[in-house]
């Protein structure tokens, strides 16, 4: 393992120092300065927008807005923040961090947008900058310069309110960087109504404090841990963590210190940010040494200190500008090996079973993601960072529940024995309480058992008394033809028309019991459904086809619709469901259509898809669309409970189709409905879940002749 994390490191390493030209933005000049429509943006409604760009850029020149009258527009770059200057490069050679440029973008807003004050928030930009609006200047942070001696740096979240003109508006920045390794406009700029930046920016400020506030009450707690037991060392490293990373917080995200403390400069600032961190990866990795001694390595933890502690050395007697070029190796050489020996010991004591490791290591885990999260933001690999103080947060919250419950074990060692000795004495009395507790649980599920036997003898009975009228009657019908047979009432030759009819009244019984039955079966769950992935346009599309045969043998024409939003080939809509219950709602509904639909009428099946623009999900909506006699309106509500049919319509159904369609239907938790008229026809809709995917050959299941091919007759 430490011959993977060396070879790890080194790679990262030649990595990193690998050139840029890869990844960097080639800049032309413009031959027309470019400008940015928000007229259509609504500040109230719409609410915080991002001015990425494009921008006007003017490299290694500060231009004031008066200037811009004597330059001509073909001397302007276009390009887009947030992004390091060395992102940049202008005729195929990339920029460097270290130099001044100006920014200007120039925007329109609508009448109704210049109405209130507007806001700008500016998070960080390397290092000082100065910014005018529309000709105004709204001052800047720190001081613009075009050499390390004539410019000071100051970086921290602003924001600025100005007052905006119905039509065109112009933001100028100059932007100067002598101090860092990182250059230009590195965070977006964001704008917005003056309310709604001012409040963003307290609630920054308050969470940073938050989280600050419940890192110092940490440290506290920790420290008078230890100070009531000495040889709790491990409390005193936690508290010295929770201290160095609430030092550490201010600085970041909000930097509410500079505010705090005026006075702090800002190449101080950076100062202590970086030897806070020394100190918290310091003492996390004495933290965890004196958690776990049998399974750490203190040789190479000496190591890992004389390293780091050198790194400091070098912070505090040299510039921002000089140790802060070397963060990479600084994070790949240092921080990252104390991370994975850090990691290597959690896991050694989570193998061996120590106490509190697994929860030790899922934390740290959590905090090491954020590491790497931070470090690709540092190199300009993820758009947003700021996430190390909240993993730490985690793992120090992990950490805390492991000390105090450590601490806790040492000092109640007696009163867990007293708590044995009590558990003895009332034994008996438990263990009648746990008879009970076990007897009183049984009973309840012998109720609940007894309610749902109860639910399901309803369900059936019910069903019963409801379709024993339309059981007798073809039974009378079939008794009533062989007693007249039988007594030949009817003669020889109107036998075999008499007996068609037992046989149909014979079918029609046998149709309606296997209603009754799946229906029962539906409502008390006794029916599994065998729910699949399926492309449900191919399947519709199927289906109709399918069925069209046996509508066009009753003189009626079936037609399937293409949706109007076709998908691209790599993508098919899919539905979960059960083709064989699908199937029989689908002939179910056909059914109906044509049994009420007239001669030389038609039947369409068409969808309605109802998706999000910003998500693969939502609903398809299935219509069967008939021409027919239509259904009142005070039929609709009742048309899909059991034995219930429209007035004027026939009888000769069993009354329990749409009943089951509905119960199949909910198993799908999708929704079944109907819109009528009167004399122009019936149109009843599915709908269902569904979402967009990739294409995927092998979902075609369902195809003619394949395992799920069954044929419900419609007819």
């Amino acid at each position: 393992m430490m011959r993977f994390a060396a070879w790890l490191l080194i790679g990262l390493l030649m990595w990193s120092y690998a050139p840029k030209m890869a990844w960097t933005t080639v800049i032309e000049p413009n031959d027309a300065s470019s400008k940015r429509d928000l007229q259509q943006w609504h500040p109230h409604k719409d609410g915080v927008i991002s001015l990425d760009g494009p921008w006007e850029f003017y490299w290694n020149r500060l231009i004031d807005p008066d200037d811009f009258d004597s330059i001509s527009p073909g001397e302007a770059s276009t390009v887009a923040i947030p992004a390091q200057w060395e992102s940049y490069a202008i005729h195929e050679q990339a920029l460097s961090n270290e130099g001044y440029a100006t920014y200007r973008m120039k925007f329109t807003l609508s009448d109704e947008a210049a109405l209130q004050p507007l806001g700008l928030y500016f998070n960080n930009v390397a290092s000082a900058y100065r910014l005018w609006v529309n000709g105004l200047l709204m001052n800047g942070n720190g001081t613009v310069g075009t050499d390390t001696m004539s410019m000071v740096p100051r970086s921290y979240p602003k924001v600025y309110f100005f007052l905006p003109r119905s039509g065109n508006n112009e933001i100028v920045i100059q932007v100067s960087n002598f101090s860092q390794r990182t250059g230009g406009i590195w965070e977006s700029i964001e704008l917005g109504e003056a309310d709604e930046l001012a409040s963003l920016h307290r609630n920054q400020v308050m969470v940073w404090g938050v989280v600050s506030g419940c890192l110092l009450v940490m440290a506290i707690f920790s420290v008078m841990l230890y100070l009531s037991r000495k040889q709790e060392h491990a409390a005193l490293w936690f508290g010295l963590i929770c201290l160095a990373i609430c030092a550490r917080s201010s600085l970041l995200g909000a930097s509410y210190a500079y505010v705090l403390f005026p006075a702090l400069s800002w190449e101080w600032g950076v100062k202590l940010e970086y030897l806070s961190e020394i100190v918290t990866i310091l003492s996390i990795g004495a933290f965890v040494n004196k958690q776990y001694p049998l399974e750490a390595n203190v040789r190479l933890f000496r190591l890992f200190v004389f390293a780091l502690a050198g790194f400091g050395a070098l912070v505090i007697v040299t510039t921002a500008k000089w140790y802060t070029q070397l963060m990479v190796p600084y994070v790949i050489l240092l921080l990252l090996p104390v991370f994975l020996y850090v990691m290597y010991t959690y896991i050694r004591a989570a193998i061996r079973h120590r106490i509190g490791s697994r929860a030790n290591m899922i934390g740290f885990f959590v905090f090491f993601a954020t590491v790497i999260h931070e470090i690709l933001y540092y190199t300009d690999f993820v758009p947003f960072g700021g996430s190390v103080s909240f993993g730490l947060l985690f793992f120090l919250i992990t950490q805390l529940l492991n000390v105090s419950l450590h601490f806790t074990r040492a000092v109640n060692q007696s009163e867990r024995l007293a708590a044995e000795l009590n558990s003895l004495i009332a034994s008996q009395e438990e263990t009648i309480k746990e008879r009970t507790t076990t007897l009183l649980t049984l009973n309840l599920q012998l109720e609940q058992g007894n309610q749902e036997l109860i639910r399901i003898e309803h369900v059936r009975s019910t069903l019963l008394s409801e379709v024993y009228h339309d059981l007798s009657t073809p039974i009378t019908a079939i008794k009533g033809f062989a007693k007249a047979m039988n007594n030949n009432v009817i003669s020889e030759a109107d036998a075999p028309q008499y007996a068609g009819r037992i046989y149909e009244r014979s079918l029609m019984l046998e149709k309606l019991i296997d209603n009754v039955v799946e229906l029962s079966q539906l409502q008390t769950g006794e029916i599994q459904l065998q729910m699949f992935e399926v492309p449900i346009l191919p399947f519709l599309r199927q289906l109709s086809q399918r069925y069209a045969a046996e509508s066009s043998a009753q003189g009626i024409e079936l037609i399937w619709e293409e949706p109007t939003l076709l998908l691209p080939p790599t993508k098919e809509l899919i539905v979960v469901l059960d083709h064989f219950r699908f199937e029989r709602v689908f002939a179910n509904l056909i059914s109906n259509a044509i049994k009420y639909t007239p001669g030389e009428g038609h039947i369409r099946v068409w969808t309605e898809l109802q998706f999000n623009e910003a998500s693969e999900d939502g609903y398809i909506v299935i219509h069967v669309t008939d021409h027919g006699i239509g259904i009142a309106e005070s039929d609709l509500p009742h048309i899909f409970k059991r034995n219930y049919r429209a007035h004027g319509q026939s009888r000769s159904g069993s009354g329990l189709g749409l009943a089951i369609c509905t119960e199949i239907i909910a198993h799908h938790h999708g929704v079944i409905d109907v819109r009528s008229t009167i004399g122009e026809g019936s149109d009843f809709s599915i709908i269902l879940a569904a979402k967009i995917r990739d294409y995927r050959a092998d979902t075609n299941y369902f195809a003619e002749g394949g395992e799920y091919g069954y044929n419900h007759s419609a007819s």
